[in-house]
């Protein structure tokens, strides 16, 4: 082949290669205009969901001023006030780095600017980090870069997870309303795994029972009510007292926790009377537990503080075994 046709074979091959790359752009445009066609026939028709999911789909094939602005229109309208903020942010910066679309860059700006004062946001803050620890919001990779700043977001219910290897999952759920300005969700400090994933818990050999006599009680005497049988009673009239105070603060912190959930049924609260009834039932929560135990050590006390001075002979045996202590009691009642 002579030197000049060699030169017109690659000029027609250059010329080729540049036609079927004009084409493979045109059919591109061409799918992402039809998507953006169709996503704004269905806004119109008031069918506003779909009609976003088409002009989302038309921007990730080929992004545009145009399909952004339609785009961060029609999210308005849905109440994801953060996806049409960022939507029109985006339509912005394209316009500016284009140059000469000043009268939309200017609308996405003024769009964005508007929406600005009304946007949810969420702040995820996690003030004990450890080796591996991941956070996911509604299954969601949320990157470390991301914990403790405050973010737009569209309403709507949101589960937090926090993981680690070695350690309990943690998770919570939060609803952002269109009114909340700033919710805040902190991730408390991650309990160890009782045993780790893939293992079996390796439990001691139990340990045979040991009796050891502690102490003898007192030769029979005559008459019922012997000087233990006296204090058992006034130790079992105090218990039961106690257990009865315990029964009211446990009733009452339940009530207080009821009136605190209505008035504050989020995780984050701002509510004063909320917060302090919350309060409120917590002491008396706390209260109730203590006069529990206090109560039913006294019952306890006093049932074998009864049988113990009896009047025969008995003998109080404790037992230990697989981590447990107990008392065995032997004689004549």
């Amino acid at each position: 082949m002579r030197r000049g046709d060699r030169a017109r074979v690659i000029a027609i091959l250059i010329v080729a290669g540049i036609v079927c790359q004009r084409a493979a752009v045109r059919a591109q445009s061409a799918e992402a205009e039809v998507l953006f066609r169709d996503g704004r026939e269905l806004v119109k028709q008031g069918k506003t969901a779909a009609g976003c999911d088409k002009l989302a789909a038309s921007e990730r094939l080929e992004a545009s001023v145009g399909t952004l602005l339609n785009l961060g229109d029609c999210r308005e309208q849905l109440g994801k006030l953060a996806s049409a903020w960022a939507a029109f942010r985006k339509a912005e910066a394209m316009a500016k780095r284009a140059g000469g679309d000043d009268r939309r860059q200017a609308e996405a700006s003024r769009r964005a600017a508007l929406l600005e004062p009304r946007l949810p946001s969420l702040e995820i803050g996690v003030p004990h980090r450890v080796e591996g620890l991941v956070v996911r919001r509604d299954g969601e990779l949320v990157d470390a870069a991301q914990w403790s700043t405050v973010l737009p977001i569209d309403p709507g219910s949101y589960t937090i997870v926090a993981e680690a290897p070695g350690y309990q999952a943690w998770r919570t759920t939060v609803l952002v309303s269109l009114g909340a300005k700033r919710l805040v969700v902190v991730v408390p400090s991650l309990e160890r795994a009782l045993v780790a994933p893939g293992l079996e818990a390796v439990r001691p050999l139990p340990e045979p029972p040991v009796a050891v006599p502690l102490a003898a009680v007192t030769p029979r005497r005559a008459g019922m009510w012997t000087m233990s049988r006296k204090i058992s009673v006034g130790i079992g009239f105090a218990g039961a007292g106690a257990l009865g105070t315990a029964l009211y603060f446990g009733v009452h912190a339940n009530t207080l926790q009821d009136r605190a959930d209505r008035r504050c049924p989020l995780v984050v609260c701002a509510d004063p009377e909320g917060l302090a009834q919350n309060d409120q039932a917590q002491r008396s929560a706390t209260s109730a537990n203590a006069l529990y135990v206090a109560g039913g050590a006294m019952v306890a006390a006093a049932v074998v503080l009864w049988l113990a001075g009896a009047p025969g002979e008995a003998r109080v045996v404790p037992t230990t075994g697989d981590h447990q202590l107990g008392a065995a009691m032997t004689g004549r009642f």
